[in-house]
């Protein structure tokens, strides 16, 4: 029973090796990417191409349709004008954000009144319940803008009599959120004669801007990434057609030479250090000299003079042995090629054949 239940646990394992086998081929294959031939990258290059300029061309007409403006003129003769902008279309957030349309309001002042206090302009949103412009309520927010109480549904611009002169051209911007706003332009005077008045009046909305604008910066972007994708593949093409140029026979011979060299290493481990510390210095101070004067010496006997010797000549000094004269050595390369090595242990980067036993500097027969 023992080995019949040890012969099933071989054939199980057998079972889930060979069920493992395909799923590890799968596997490798899946990972293995297929290899991109010339006429693969030359149709990737060709669609990348294509893809830059359309992406441009769809950022240029957004940008374009972004900042075309929508505006409306009239013309001031009276103490006050106004009209509505109609609706205002955008992203619907409220409140005070980089969604708002800028809306530019542009005064040309040809003739005001000599008694000329301030100028006014009002952009009011139209209320729900309100039906026109020329509702109480819009009166009504109005006065609220102009006693301190302008928030961004009651906006309110003035101009002051010290800076009003006839012939100047004044411009005024606002952000508003989409609807319908109801705008107006005052003249107060001294007298409340809004007589001889002449002014030009512009209001210019760009409705467009963020909702054109947002999706020409994305087309610029994949522009940008489309362009990155036509230099890799043009990148590839020209290395695939412009191989490489091979180097000369005297260009690999001193590469395996400069590898070989290399390869080598150096001779032997270096030497070894000191085997232990410097040996100790004396152990205390010096011993003190003598206690009492020092003795006077006795006086010595003259020396009888010695015979003078006559001088004996110097042999000559013989004549230093010549070096004997090294023959160049050459070092085999393989394949019959050869390196001269110089005394001083370099080599000279000429690349010797042997021709009739003799060492001779090898020539291209194409040259």
């Amino acid at each position: 029973m023992v080995s019949y239940g040890k012969a099933m646990t071989e054939t199980e394992e057998m079972e889930s090796v060979e069920q493992e086998a395909p799923n590890n081929q799968g596997s490798v294959v899946e990972e293995t990417e297929p290899v991109k031939t010339i006429e693969d990258h030359k149709e990737a290059l060709k669609k990348s191409r294509w893809n830059v300029f359309m992406y441009l061309g769809i950022a240029a007409l957004l940008f374009a349709f972004a900042l075309f403006p929508f505006s409306h003129s009239i013309a001031m003769t009276t103490g006050a004008v106004g009209d509505s902008t109609g609706y205002v279309w955008g992203l619907p957030m409220d409140g005070e954000d980089f969604t708002d349309v800028p809306v530019t309001v542009t005064l040309v002042i040809d003739s005001i009144p000599s008694d000329t206090e301030r100028l006014e302009v009002f952009f009011v949103e139209l209320p729900s319940e309100a039906n026109s412009c020329a509702d109480f309520q819009i009166s009504d927010q109005q006065q609220l803008a102009r006693t301190g109480e302008a928030d961004h549904t009651r906006q309110y611009w003035v101009i002051h009599k010290e800076e009003i002169t006839p012939g100047g051209e004044y411009e005024i911007n606002f952000a508003i959120d989409p609807g319908i706003y109801c705008w107006e332009v005052m003249l107060q005077t001294g007298s409340g004669n809004g007589g001889d008045v002449a002014i030009e009046i512009e209001v210019t909305t760009y409705p467009n801007q963020i909702l054109a604008g947002i999706p020409g910066m994305l087309c610029l972007f994949l522009s940008l990434f489309a362009f990155i994708g036509a230099q890799k593949h043009g990148r590839a093409m020209k290395s695939m057609t412009e191989p490489k140029a091979e180097p000369t026979i005297e260009e690999q011979v001193l590469a395996e030479t400069s590898s070989a060299i290399l390869s080598a290493g150096p001779s032997g481990p270096p030497s070894a250090g000191p085997s232990g510390p410097p040996s100790a210095g004396p152990s205390g101070p010096p011993s003190a000299g003598p206690s009492g004067p020092a003795p006077e010496a006795a006086p010595e006997p003259e020396a009888a003079p010695e015979p003078v010797s006559e001088p004996t000549p110097e042999p000559a000094p013989e004549p230093a042995p010549e070096p004997e004269a090294v023959g160049d050595v050459y070092e085999d390369q393989g394949d019959g090629w050869f390196f001269r090595k110089l005394p001083d242990g370099t080599y000279d980067q000429t690349v010797y054949v042997v021709e009739n036993g003799e060492y001779v500097p090898y020539q291209d027969p194409d040259a």
